[in-house]
C-alpha cells in the first residue's frame, strides 16, 4: 500500500471514529427524546424502524456509486443527509420529524458507513487491508464509546430532560458540519474515478433500469460461499445490535437508572468492542473466523436474556452490558474479512451494500417486533423471551456451520488466520 493511500486510509479511520461519535452521542438519546415527547413503545419500535426503510431501497445503488464516483464523494453525500437528520431531531415537537430524522439517518448510514469501510480497505495485500480493517472497527467503537458519553454530560447539564436531549441533538448537529468541512477538504486530494474509465456512470444508476441492475449485480455476488455466511451471520448479530441499542435505554430509565449511568452502559459496550479488536489478533491465529463470529452471536444472544436478571445490580448490568459490546465488536472486522477476500476491489462498494441491505432488514424485523412484544408483555418478559429465541437460533446457526464445513469447497474460513507479523 503507497504512503498516499496510508493516509487515504489513516482518514477513513479517523473520519468513521468522528462519525460514529456523532451517531453514538444522538442514538441513545432517541427512544428517551422520543418518550419525553408522548410516544409509546410501539411508536417509538415503528420510528426505528423507518431507519431501516430507505436503505433498502438505496444500499446497492449507493454501493454502486461508490464504485463509480469513489467513496469520497458519497461521504459527502452521506453528510448532508446526517445533517438534516440532526437538525429534524433538534426541531421535533411531534412524531412527523421524529420520524423524518430517522429517515435521513438511516440513508446516512448505509451510505457513509459502506464508503468509509471501502475506504479504509482500498488498496495493500490480505494482511495490510486487515489491519486496516481492525483500526477502522475499534476506532468505530471508540466512538460508540465517546459519543454517549458526551451527550449525557450535555444530558446532564440542563436542567429539563426534555431539551438536554435536545442539546445532545445541537451537539451532533455541530460536529456534522464539522465533519463535512473534513470531507470537503480530502476531496480536493482524493484521485475520484474518472467518468470516461468507469464501467457504469453515475446516472445510469439512478434510472429505475440502473437500479434494478444493481440490485441483481450486487446479489449475484451472494454466490460466494464466504459472502454467503458472512451476511447470514452479520444479521443475526446485527438483529441483536438493533433491538438491544434501541431499548435498553428505555429499559434502564424505566429501572431508575439516571441518565449519565444510562450513558456510561452505552459508552461501555463501545469500550468493550474497542478492546475486544486487541484481542482479535490472539483469536484469529487460533481459531476459525467462522467459529470467532458464530460463537460472538451465541454469547450476544445470552446477554439479551440475561438483561432482566441483571438489571437490579448496576454494576452486573454494567459487566452484562460490556459482555454484549465486546461479542458485537467483533462482527463488522470479522465479517468484513471473510467477505472481501472473496470479492475484488472492483465491486467491495456492491458488496459492502449488500452487507448493509442485509443489517437493515435486521434493523426493520428487530425494533418493530421487539417494540410489539414489548408492548403487549412488557419490555423484562420481551428480553427473556426474545432473547431466549436468539439464543437458540444462534445455537442451530453454530451447530449447521460446523456440520457443513467439511463438505465445502478449501476457500480458507475453517483454517486460522495467519499472523500478519508472520
Amino acid at each position: 500500500m503507497s504512503i498516499q493511500s496510508d493516509r487515504f486510509s489513516g482518514f477513513g479511520v479517523f473520519g468513521g471514529f468522528v462519525f460514529f461519535t456523532i451517531v453514538g452521542l444522538a442514538n441513545p438519546f432517541f427512544t428517551l427524546f422520543a418518550a419525553e415527547l408522548g410516544a409509546s413503545t410501539f411508536a417509538i419500535g415503528a420510528m426505528v424502524t423507518l431507519r431501516a426503510v430507505l436503505p433498502i431501497f438505496i444500499a446497492l445503488p449507493s454501493g454502486q456509486l461508490i464504485d463509480s464516483i469513489g467513496p469520497v464523494r458519497m461521504l459527502q453525500i452521506g453528510s448532508v443527509a446526517l445533517l438534516a437528520s440532526m437538525l429534524c431531531t433538534v426541531l421535533a415537537n411531534g412524531l412527523v420529524l421524529l420520524s423524518l430524522s430517522q429517515i435521513f439517518l438511516g440513508a446516512a448510514i448505509i451510505i457513509m458507513a459502506s464508503s468509509f469501510q471501502v475506504l479504509v480497505a482500498r488498496g495493500g495485500d490480505r494482511a495490510a487491508r486487515n489491519d486496516a480493517i481492525k483500526r477502522y472497527s475499534m476506532w468505530m467503537s471508540a466512538g460508540g464509546m465517546v459519543g454517549p458519553v458526551l451527550g449525557g454530560l450535555v444530558v446532564t447539564a440542563v436542567a429539563s430532560p426534555l431539551e438536554g436531549y435536545r442539546m445532545a441533538f445541537v451537539l451532533s448537529s455541530v460536529a456534522t458540519l464539522v465533519l463535512m468541512g473534513g470531507l470537503a477538504w480530502l476531496a480536493r486530494y482524493f484521485p475520484h474515478p474518472k467518468l470516461d474509465e468507469i464501467e457504469i456512470r453515475p446516472r445510469d444508476v439512478m434510472t429505475l433500469r440502473g437500479v434494478t441492475q444493481s440490485y441483481r449485480s450486487g446479489i449475484s455476488l451472494a454466490h460466494h460461499r464466504a459472502v454467503q455466511f458472512g451476511l447470514t451471520a452479520t444479521f443475526l448479530i446485527m438483529y441483536i445490535q438493533s433491538l438491544y441499542i434501541s431499548f435498553l435505554p428505555l429499559y434502564l430509565s424505566h429501572n431508575d437508572y439516571a441518565t449519565m449511568l444510562i450513558s456510561t452502559a452505552i459508552a461501555l459496550k463501545g469500550l468493550a468492542g474497542m478492546l475486544a479488536r486487541f484481542l482479535l489478533g490472539f483469536l484469529m491465529v487460533r481459531f476459525a473466523l467462522e467459529t470467532i463470529l458464530t460463537t460472538a452471536g451465541v454469547i450476544a444472544a445470552a446477554c439479551v436474556v440475561m438483561t432482566p436478571l441483571a438489571v437490579g445490580d448496576p454494576v452486573l448490568m454494567l459487566a452484562l452490558v460490556a459482555l454484549m459490546g465486546a461479542a458485537v465488536g467483533v462482527n463488522l472486522p470479522v465479517s468484513i474479512m471473510i467477505m472481501v477476500d472473496a470479492i475484488g476491489e472492483g465491486q467491495r462498494g456492491k458488496l459492502m451494500g449488500l452487507r448493509l441491505l442485509v443489517n437493515r432488514f435486521a434493523q426493520i424485523l428487530s425494533p418493530v417486533m421487539f417494540g410489539l412484544l414489548g408492548q403487549m408483555i412488557g419490555l423484562g418478559a420481551a428480553f427473556l423471551s426474545g432473547g431466549a429465541l436468539l439464543v437458540g437460533v444462534l445455537a442451530g446457526f453454530s451447530v449447521y456451520v460446523r456440520r457443513s464445513g467439511a463438505g465445502t469447497q478449501a476457500d480458507d474460513l475453517h483454517a486460522p488466520a495467519k499472523d500478519p507479523a508472520e
